[in-house]
């Protein structure tokens, strides 16, 4: 397996770049060339140009997907840490709730959309909730995981020296679990983006989502298409953070 070092990861980064700009310019060419109509297909001249658009307030919807995405993830990771720690310690706990996490999880949470709107509102809370929601299984499965990776050996030997099980989490158990946790964080990032995406697409006043309804709905497809970007840059954005934080934080697995 290739090192991730940050010469690689540059790498990598250029070769997408490249690829993505050589793609770009074979539909700005092909695009008009086959005839395909611009509500239909837009050039991505026409995409860069509603990007830019001020009427399209794309930095302004961006801000608000952002603001509920980062929102959920974090009492996505809130409520997955607190569950990962009570399973630990209490597994007739997580006998007993597991199952109910993985049926919740198995639910259509596109179809909670529209209810979530009901309850909290067309605003930053149903975004923010719906988000959480998205977020929050791939997290807790990453922490019970990570949280349970300790050898048998490494646990007894810090018994033997009287740790407790609050030391034991804290001093080995969290450390071996941060791998884990940053994958689910770069994981839950993405869902919690889409997850802000959902619920704006099933009723808000702003947000990516608010603009790509309301962009189909006129058959404005470029700004469609630049909401779609922004959002997938929003999520790349974040798998980027994360992976930076990893790097910094968890130190001794950069040569694994």
């Amino acid at each position: 397996m290739e090192t991730i070092t940050l010469p690689n990861l540059l790498r990598r980064a250029i070769m997408a770049l490249v690829t993505g700009l050589l793609v770009l310019l074979a539909l700005e060419w092909s695009l008009p060339a086959a005839g395909v109509p611009s509500y239909v297909l837009p050039a991505p001249s026409r995409v860069i140009a509603a990007s830019v658009d001020p009427n399209v307030r794309l930095a302004h919807h961006t801000l608000a997907t952002a603001s509920a995405a980062l929102i959920g993830l974090s009492i996505g990771a809130a409520l997955a840490g607190g569950l990962a720690i009570a399973f630990l310690f209490a597994r007739p706990l997580e006998d007993a709730l597991y199952p109910w996490v993985l049926l919740g999880q198995s639910l259509p949470s596109v179809a909670l959309a529209p209810l979530l709107t009901i309850w909290f509102g067309n605003g930053l809370t149903a975004r923010a909730a719906m988000a959480a929601l998205f977020a929050s299984f791939p997290l807790l499965v990453a922490m019970i995981s990570g949280l349970r990776r300790p050898a048998p050996e490494q646990l007894a030997m810090m018994q033997a020296y009287g740790a407790s099980q609050w030391q034991i989490l804290r001093m080995l158990r969290l450390p071996a679990a941060l791998p884990y946790i940053f994958s689910g964080l770069r994981v839950a990032g993405a869902l919690a983006v889409i997850g802000a995406l959902v619920s704006e697409l099933a009723g808000a006043g702003r947000g990516l989502g608010y603009l790509i309804t309301t962009s189909t709905y006129r058959l404005a497809t470029d700004r469609a298409f630049a909401a779609i970007a922004a959002a997938a840059g929003l999520a790349l954005a974040l798998h980027g953070v994360f992976l930076a934080l990893e790097r910094m934080i968890v130190y001794w697995e950069r040569e694994r």
